[in-house]
């Protein structure tokens, strides 16, 4: 009875075996009919994916993906002739990246050695030759996952299309492989999604990929730099800071507003200038974190190749004015007016400068108990210092009058200069 039975058990895991390979041909065979029902085709071949028997055949996993791929090959016809798919793009570029996962794990399968230790692939050729027709395919899909706003899958699809080429079959290929060219601009594209999905560090991952190519390498750099900023990632931001200042300082870009809008020239085109949002991002961080010194020999050293650019004279003027150095800053004010005389935020701070000598001034002498003495001293020392700062200001608000800080200043100095004409002029506008 027992022996009976054994062989009944025997039988039965013969039987399904064998009905598992049956359904892997009958997929096989459906797949490859003109008019194929690929539904059909994928639930013969899923129970073989998982049953004990088949799983590790490498056949199973080439049928599951020449399934899909069929299936989107069919679909892709259509779409290049203008038709279009009852169901939309979705099912056509899910069924590509499928046939995608299912051929890598035939590959895994089919380069194992034989029991006499040799490889003998029987299917590798055609998943080659397959995954190379595909590429284009890979491109359209992840601009499609884009479009749809699905950016990790955009992101994902992508990266199939650059690790194809680094897969090992593909290793001795000569042809039908992408260019540098268009791994670079596919690269870019992937880092565009990568940083729409709002993960930092999966932007970051991407970023550092694309930043050895010359594509966009600019733009890559900066975006990389504003990640970091993101995650507060102080270290690695001042080395990209300071990697970007070494390749780009010599590249031209547009002047853009305050609102990043281009500035034009008289004749309405876009003004150009030398690349500086490395150098002034890495002094404004040095200046944050109190390393003066730093920032002070990053602007010296950038001035005495770019002596006439008025906004590093602007910056390093700012910088001593935090130290209290007014002399100093004054002088760079003053270096930076010499090279653009309507250079509003220069005007600003020189007036600035002087504005707030007077205040201190003023406040110093009003211990003075004697009036004749205060008046003499407030005549002598404090009032010149707000007619210093008049024109600076009268000019700063003649270019910019949106700007509330100037008109308050200014109510100040003609109130301080006993001005009353200026005065109501400048409540009434």
């Amino acid at each position: 009875m027992k022996k009976t039975t054994l062989t009944a058990v025997l039988l039965l895991s013969v039987i399904c075996a064998f009905g598992q390979k049956k359904a892997v041909n009958r997929a096989f065979s459906e797949a490859k009919m003109e008019n194929p029902n690929f539904q059909e085709a994928r639930t013969d071949i899923q129970g073989a994916l998982t049953n004990p028997e088949t799983k590790d055949d490498a056949k199973t996993w080439y049928v599951a993906g020449f399934i899909e791929n069929s299936s989107f090959e069919k679909d892709n016809v259509q779409k290049t002739l203008g038709i279009a798919l009852p169901n939309g793009d979705a099912p056509m570029y899910d069924a590509l990246v499928k046939s995608y996962d299912y051929f890598l794990q035939s590959i895994a399968l089919d380069t194992l050695p034989n029991e006499k230790g040799k490889v003998k692939p029987k299917y590798v050729k055609d998943i080659r030759k397959i995954l190379k027709q595909n590429l284009d395919g890979y491109i359209n899909a992840g601009v499609y996952y884009f479009n749809q706003k699905d950016y990790k899958k955009a992101y994902d699809v992508w990266g199939i299309f650059l690790d194809i080429p680094k897969l090992s079959i593909m290793k001795d290929e000569k042809s039908g492989l992408p260019a540098d060219s268009t791994i670079a601009i596919l690269e870019f594209n992937r880092a565009l999604a990568a940083m729409q999905t709002q993960d930092n560090a999966l932007a970051i991952k991407a970023l550092n990929a694309a930043k050895g190519n010359d594509y966009n390498r600019n733009d890559v750099y900066k975006y990389l730099v504003y990640e970091y900023e993101q995650t507060q990632d102080t270290v690695n931001l001042i080395s990209t800071l300071q990697e970007g200042e070494k390749l780009f300082k010599d590249e031209m870009v547009e002047v853009q507003d305050r609102d990043g809008n281009p500035v034009l020239d008289e004749n309405g085109k876009p003004k150009m200038q030398k690349e500086n949002t490395y150098t002034l991002k890495l002094i404004n961080l040095y200046i944050y974190g109190g390393r003066y010194d730093e920032a002070i020999a990053t602007l010296e050293t950038i001035l005495a190749e770019d002596p006439e650019n008025a906004e590093y004279w602007n910056v390093k003027g700012n910088l001593y004015e935090s130290q209290k150095k007014y002399d100093q800053s004054i002088e760079c004010f003053g270096k930076a007016l010499e090279i653009n005389p309507s250079y509003t935020d220069a005007l600003g701070n020189m007036g600035r400068i002087y504005f707030n000598l007077a205040v201190q001034k003023n406040n110093e002498i009003s211990s003075i108990t004697d009036n004749v003495k205060y008046a003499e001293a407030r005549e002598k020392e404090v009032l010149p210092l707000f007619e210093k700062s008049r024109p600076y200001y009268e000019k700063a608000y003649e270019l910019k009058p949106e700007n509330p800080d100037y008109k308050y200043a200014l109510r100040n100095i003609y109130y301080n200069l006993n001005d009353a004409e200026k005065l109501k002029m400048i409540e009434g506008q």
